[in-house]
């Protein structure tokens, strides 16, 4: 029997672990009242509010924190951003691997709107830097905003002697299970036997009890488009039979599908008991992705290509996803996110953030999501990569314990700020942009 994902969205799933359950009747939905439409008004209402509220926890510190420079440092196509405080306190970020490399003069008006503020107005700093009009916005403009964020909150994690999860929320999960989200490209284009025995190879090492596949070529058109036909069916069968019925499995499309076809894929899903379904159709497409979601009962994800407020607050209010998946770098960092990820709970929604591949990444999601209390049961992982853009691995040492996935399960960094430290010889390698 199908649950009814519109009725009650978080269920138990494989392995015990199960999502956050908040009423929906907290955001104008009545339980009581299938097949009624939202109160639109009222659930916009409730998310505005949400939206006035602080995220930094700013009454960690008593006094003036006052940013003194910021510095964005470069060694070819790879980024790095400094921060220090006028009592000497230091923040570092490690840019996004690709996109940095293209958008990075975007800082300079950035770090003006930064230099001589308190740091404990971050919040408001952040809203100035990412909320401008029509001509300064995008995916490059809100990955040079988190790489200023990151900074900034390591700095702040380091004079409160906090992880920054504990800056932005309280910790309500110090571990946090992982699905395998590897191997995108060859689960396109090789056969289902081959990029199959590949996914087994990283399982050796994340041990996750969940795995992310993907539909279609993921071309984010909608055109129905596969690398060869019933590609997509047969690897969504092949994988369901090698991992079995333990293992937690979800798809996705990367905007692969029209509404029909996305309709089609997803009741196959349903049939193999997949857990979630991202992104069938072109992630702008608001309007039918809602109606697909309103013709399935898998859970719908997706949100991970926004960097508009507004539009989260649309595809929430009007149920077009159960699953919402922020990416902390093409959103503009983590106060923006977590704003996400507080509308999403007052609907009853989950957080499962789309992770960067590289760089820090997987660092900046795990902190991200040890604070949201309504984080769903397995988030995205890629191994422990941290390539560059340079192709070389970012040398990081944790402050406590090693990075480590036990049985599927990763600890959060608890040391000060980022909870690692980057090799100061690697650091050295780059040199402050003084061109614009």
């Amino acid at each position: 029997m199908k649950t009814n994902r519109r009725r009650f969205i978080s269920t138990a799933v494989a392995g015990g672990m199960a999502a956050t359950t908040i009423p929906l009747s907290s955001c104008g939905l009545e339980p009581n009242a299938p097949g009624s439409r939202p109160d639109l008004a009222s659930r916009y209402a409730t998310l505005d509010e949400i939206l006035k509220q602080p995220v930094l926890k700013r009454e960690l510190f008593t006094s003036p924190i006052i940013i003194k420079s910021v510095e964005l440092l470069r060694d070819r196509n790879n980024f790095l951003c400094r921060v220090r405080s006028a009592d000497g306190a230091e923040g570092i970020s490690v840019g996004h691997p690709n996109i940095n490399m293209t958008s990075w003069p975007v800082m300079r008006n950035l770090i003006r709107g930064f230099i001589d503020k308190d740091a404990r107005d971050l919040d408001e700093l952040i809203t100035r830097v990412s909320e401008p009009g029509a001509k300064n916005c995008g995916v490059p403009r809100c990955v040079q905003v988190a790489t200023l964020e990151f900074a900034v909150l390591d700095m702040l994690g380091n004079i409160a002697n906090k992880p920054i999860g504990r800056l932005i929320g309280e910790i309500h999960h110090p571990r946090i299970a992982v699905y395998q989200g590897s191997r995108y490209v060859e689960l396109r284009r090789l056969e289902p036997e081959e990029s199959l025995e590949l996914v087994k190879q990283d399982l050796l090492e994340s041990k996750a009890k969940a795995i992310k596949i993907r539909g279609g070529v993921g071309n984010q058109m909608g055109t129905n488009a596969d690398n060869a036909p019933g590609r997509t069916e047969k690897l969504i069968r092949m994988t369901r039979e090698t991992f079995g019925d333990d293992m937690v499995l979800m798809l996705d499309g990367n905007g692969s599908y029209s509404p029909d076809e996305a309709v089609r894929i997803g009741r196959i899903l349903e049939d193999y008991n997949f857990f979630f379904y991202e992104e069938p159709v072109p992630w702008d497409w608001y309007e039918e992705q809602k109606q697909v979601a309103d013709r399935l009962d898998i859970r719908m994800a997706g949100g991970e290509e926004e960097f508009r407020m507004r539009a989260f607050r649309w595809l929430i209010a009007n149920d077009a996803f159960d699953i919402v998946q922020p990416d902390q770098f093409y959103f503009g960092g983590m106060i923006r996110s977590m704003r996400v990820a507080r509308m999403a709970a007052a609907c009853g929604k989950t957080i499962v953030p789309h992770m960067t591949t590289g760089g820090l990444g997987y660092i900046y999601m795990l902190h991200f999501v040890s604070a949201c209390p309504n984080a769903g049961p397995y988030h995205e992982f890629k191994l422990f990569a941290t390539s560059d853009a340079n192709g070389n691995n970012v040398p990081i040492e944790s402050k406590t314990e090693p990075f480590t996935s036990e049985d599927g399960v990763v600890k959060v960094p608890t040391g000060s700020g980022l909870g690692l430290i980057i090799d100061p010889d690697y650091i050295k390698t780059h040199k402050v942009v003084k061109e614009w």
